[in-house]
């Protein structure tokens, strides 16, 4: 039996792997466990499993955690989404009070609050369960799971609430999108004056890591990202058009027809099973125009964003230029 100091779940997945990276650069000694590990260092487990987690903690006996690992995609089954996301949650939860983890920091998102949540949300807002989007749903009952969880003193969490996290090797905000702008579809939706909170993946994984050393925040929710009140998807799509060398988006779907094309989408999905390009819940996403807080972050976390839009876009321009 070995002890470690971080383990991080969902540690070969976009966010999971870029931590790994920043705490191992740093000398720290951390474990990462994924359902399909990418590396020999790392461990493999099935989050929906008890007996699969807690052999992992058995073995590494973690001083802290980081739970990074989830199902982000709004296209997968509603069930496995539950089973991943809110079951997962739970399991974790049981092994963190049963090997006495000193802190977990829950990796979460701004998504808990809805569609809309309206101007500057912040940690007080009220968490939305009913969304009917699998994934908001169940990312806003598994954060309210870990702080019943702290309330009643089984564990220590800080809860960490990201907005919509780009950057290099981002499926949802960078590799799906360019997909389509590269097959010249139109990614812009009612103009592109909905709103995005962009945090670049570098700023998040600042918060992580001060989620982790910071005293004094146990119980804590912390939203992060860039900064300011975001911007529209049509100045991030441009900013992101030109950091992958092309066309800036020029045509945009009327929001009514992007959401009757996503009801088509999804009933050819529950057919076929084929992977289709939006849902409804996106296009309710994209369509915002909320803005979120972060100053809570900035109080008692000393969180500051490093990294502003054009900042970001000039590190993924860089990154995509060398593969």
């Amino acid at each position: 039996m070995m002890k470690t100091d971080v383990l991080v779940t969902g540690a070969a997945g976009f966010i999971g792997g870029k931590l790994m990276q920043r705490l191992r650069g740093a000398g720290g000694d951390v474990c990462g466990v994924d359902l399909r590990p990418n590396s020999a260092e790392m461990l493999q487990a099935d989050i929906r499993e008890p007996s699969q987690l807690a052999a992992v903690f058995e073995s590494v006996r973690p001083r802290r955690v980081v739970h990074a690992a989830a199902i982000v995609d709004e296209r997968v089954p509603a069930a496995l989404v539950r089973q991943v996301n809110v079951d997962g949650t739970a399991n974790l939860l049981d092994c963190c009070h049963r090997f006495e983890v000193e802190r977990l920091v829950h990796l979460s998102s701004i998504v808990v609050l809805g569609f809309d949540p309206g101007p500057m949300a912040d940690e007080n807002s009220p968490l939305c369960m009913d969304t009917g989007v699998a994934y908001f749903d169940t990312k806003a009952e598994s954060e309210k799971m870990v702080l019943d969880a702290s309330r009643a003193g089984r564990v220590a969490p800080v809860v960490i609430r990201p907005g919509d996290v780009y950057g290099f090797g981002s499926v949802p905000w960078v590799d799906r999108v360019l997909g389509l702008m590269r097959r010249r579809m139109p990614v812009l939706v009612a103009g592109g004056r909905g709103r995005m909170a962009h945090c670049q993946v570098e700023n998040l994984i600042d918060a992580l890591v001060l989620a982790l050393d910071r005293d004094n925040i146990a119980g804590e929710v912390f939203q992060i990202h860039d900064g300011g009140e975001g911007s529209t998807y049509r100045e991030y799509l441009t900013r992101l058009a030109r950091a992958a060398g092309l066309s800036e988006p020029r045509y945009s779907f009327p929001r009514w027809l992007a959401l009757t094309a996503g009801l088509c989408f999804e009933g050819t999905h529950k057919i076929s099973g084929v992977s289709i390009p939006w849902t409804r819940g996106a296009i309710r996403y994209l369509c915002r125009q909320a803005s979120y807080s972060i100053q809570n972050a900035e109080d008692k976390l000393g969180y500051r964003p490093r990294l502003d839009l054009d900042e970001g876009m000039i590190l993924l321009a860089q990154q995509l230029s060398t593969g």
